[in-house]
């Protein structure tokens, strides 16, 4: 048995997390319907992708993932790099505290090979404007090397019935954050400068990318259900004119076999 290196764990578990969020519906954000008292539902998913090597490179690789979610009737809900509850039980409104984890993006001028964990701490809240609209929104803090980085994800999505088994969706989203949030991921210090020989580079809080996901899901029986579809991000502001980009966009195509539990 090979056991990985930590650069290659770091790279599957930051995949898994990014797929968890571009590929399967989140809990946080989905519309639930009430859970008999007492019940759990599972996702589990097999998941094939070809994703970015980090935000802002233009390198791609391609992965092969397992996956597994889960909810319970007392509104918690456990996914890859996500753990939160639902507090609300109007089934147009949700919202609740939720905490996100995995490891933390390589700078490109950063030469250590550590393991990093990121853990952040905030509030979701979804609302079901339409039968086939959805608003959501985020705020996390912790984010960052001093761990005092605030993201703030703003996002809309709309759903389309193809056929009895079929449909499309699209999730349109953004990204705010501090100072300290972007200068951790897209700055550049005085002692990072002399170390990578870039320039000194002071990044301003701001909107970091806008992203859009399509997807088609095709329910293959009661069970069984597979999504395909594609995410397009687009860095913004401080993120995108930093010399740590090499482009500002990044496109992630991805497949997932779910079977529900």
């Amino acid at each position: 048995m090979t056991i990985p290196s930590p650069a290659r764990y770091r790279a599957s578990v930051a995949a898994l997390t990014l797929l968890a969020a571009i590929g399967l519906p989140a809990a946080a954000q989905s519309p639930t319907t009430q859970m008999p008292e007492g019940t759990t539902d599972i996702d589990l998913s097999l998941i094939a992708a070809l994703v970015p090597v980090s935000e802002g490179r233009s390198g791609m690789k391609a992965i092969v993932l397992p996956s597994i979610s889960a909810q319970w009737s007392n509104g918690i809900f456990a996914e890859p790099g996500e753990l939160g509850m639902q507090l609300s039980e109007d089934p147009m409104l949700k919202f609740g505290p939720v905490l996100s984890y995995g490891t933390r993006s390589r700078r490109a001028d950063d030469r250590e090979d550590k393991l990093r964990l990121g853990i952040e701490v905030g509030a979701f809240a979804h609302y079901q404007w339409a039968h086939n609209i959805g608003l959501h929104s985020s705020v996390m803090y912790g984010g960052g090397d001093d761990r005092s980085g605030v993201r703030l994800n703003l996002g809309a999505g709309y759903g389309m019935r193809l056929s009895t088994h079929q449909s499309l969706s699209a999730n349109l989203g953004m990204n705010l954050v501090n100072k300290g949030f972007m200068q951790s991921s897209f700055g550049i210090s005085a002692e990072q400068a002399a170390r990578s020989r870039r320039p000194v580079y002071q990044a301003r809080a701001g909107i970091k990318n806008i992203d859009l996901t399509l997807r088609w899901n095709v329910d293959l029986s009661t069970k069984y259900a597979l999504s395909t579809g594609v995410n397009v991000s687009r860095l913004m502001g401080s993120a995108a004119d930093s010399p740590l980009t090499d482009s500002p966009h990044n496109v992630a195509a991805f497949t997932a076999l779910t079977y529900h539990w």
